[in-house]
């Protein structure tokens, strides 16, 4: 649990060394993927390009770091949940397998370094609950919309369905909508309806 906690603590501080890359780019009057030549091909006056690229360096390893922590994060919560459910189990306990339940949308794109690509969203996960919003409520995902602005850099669990080894299973995802990862949108995901 401790082991967990501390992974946790470690990404907050990453995300926010992340944000002050970022925000530090942005003082540079630039993003993470504007050219930094002109239409010539020359390299552009109005900015410092040396510190620029460098920031952008540390950038990419600082998400990197992140993406790695997030594998490790997932990973020591797996033992965690198996570790809790094996003790249940000495207890005699009876635990019941969850059932795959009826999806509602499918991710159809994940950008790379994007929140939904941290959070482990796969192209062709059908998605089942995404926080509140399930199949009975999603209003053609009107609510899945409603969901995420309404959380964003908040986190939203996500039980997706997914296809592993031939057989599907029943996957639970965090999922922590940001406006500041460097692309379009807050997810970094294409969401279709079913």
């Amino acid at each position: 649990m401790e082991h967990a906690q501390d992974l946790l603590k470690q990404k907050d501080a990453l995300e926010n060394e992340i944000r002050e890359l970022e925000l530090d780019l942005r003082s540079h009057g630039v993003t993470k993927t504007e050219a930094l030549v002109d239409n010539e091909g020359f390299p552009r006056s109005d900015v410092d390009i040396g510190t620029i690229r460098e920031i952008r360096r540390w950038l990419v390893y600082k998400q990197n770091d992140l993406k790695e922590l997030m594998r490790q994060i997932e990973h020591s919560l797996a033992v965690l949940h198996k570790d809790t459910s094996q003790d249940k189990g000495d207890m005699d306990l009876e635990v019941e397998t969850p059932t795959l339940q009826r999806p509602f949308a499918r991710v159809g794109k994940v950008a790379p370094n994007s929140p939904a690509s941290y959070a482990g969203l796969a192209v062709g996960d059908m998605i089942v609950t995404y926080g509140s919003v399930n199949e009975r409520n999603h209003d053609n995902l009107r609510q899945l919309v409603t969901e995420t602005t309404d959380k964003v850099l908040k986190p939203i669990e996500v039980l997706v369905n997914r296809v592993i080894n031939g057989q599907p299973r029943a996957k639970t995802l965090v999922l922590t909508p940001r406006r500041d990862w460097g692309g379009d949108g807050v997810l970094g995901c294409y969401i279709v309806p079913l």
